[in-house]
């Protein structure tokens, strides 16, 4: 498999640095350029023949624009571009500066990135265009006291690991059972939060983890175009 060649906009040269370096450890990343602006980002050719970007959200007092509004400003250039922010805030109020176009977003907390796995597991989805949060985000255990108390203990599972970016296979791996009983059980998954995979235009994955993250926010996410 050729590896993800990717950008990292990140203001904090030391942190940059060492991200670098972990991923390029990998083999599974190529960094095609680490940018310490937006401005710098928005200039380097090397953008063009990237498949996904790690934004940091703040670029410091001197940017421009945001992490967010770069990988606005960057996903009208590339559409296809898979965007990864991450942020020291564990918040994701953000996302309703997004509008509805939440393919091939996710949103990492900086701590997490210790992790690495995290960070590649990541970058391999939104590049398909899903939607990944970070598992620090995720607290099933408060969200099935006030929403869908229907889902069993084993759903509630699976949808936070789809929330994760995990594959059909990946999550049969994790559990230990055989993915032909996985993808069932994600199906039933869909149905118990009364997602219509019928529709041609619907992307499940997506919008089950957009939907988690709309409970959580309560609100503050639109899953489909309203």
């Amino acid at each position: 498999m050729k590896p993800l060649k990717i950008l990292i906009v990140e203001d904090e040269t030391l942190f940059s640095a060492l991200l670098r370096t972990a991923l390029e450890h990998t083999r599974e990343v190529q960094v095609l350029a680490v940018c310490h602006s937006a401005q710098q980002a928005l200039a380097d050719p090397r953008m063009q023949d990237a498949d996904a970007v790690i934004l940091d959200i703040d670029l410091g007092p001197d940017s421009e624009m945001n992490g967010i509004q770069l990988g606005r400003h960057l996903r009208e250039r590339q559409p296809s571009l898979g965007i990864v922010l991450l942020s020291n805030h564990s918040s994701l109020v953000f996302a309703r500066t997004l509008g509805t176009d939440f393919t091939g977003w996710a949103y990492l907390l900086k701590k997490s990135v210790q992790d690495i796995t995290i960070i590649l597991r990541a970058l391999h989805r939104v590049k398909d265009g899903e939607v990944v949060l970070d598992p620090q985000l995720l607290h099933p255990e408060q969200l099935q006291k006030k929403h869908f108390p229907h889902l069993t203990a084993r759903q509630w599972e699976l949808w936070t690991l789809i929330t994760q970016g995990y594959t059909n296979a990946a999550i049969a791996a994790e559990l230990g059972l055989s993915q032909k009983w996985i993808d069932n059980a994600i199906g039933g998954l869909y149905g118990a939060l009364g997602l219509d995979t019928s529709q041609a235009n619907l992307n499940a994955r997506v919008a089950a983890a957009l939907l988690y993250a709309r409970t959580i926010q309560q609100g503050f996410l639109t899953l489909l175009d309203e």
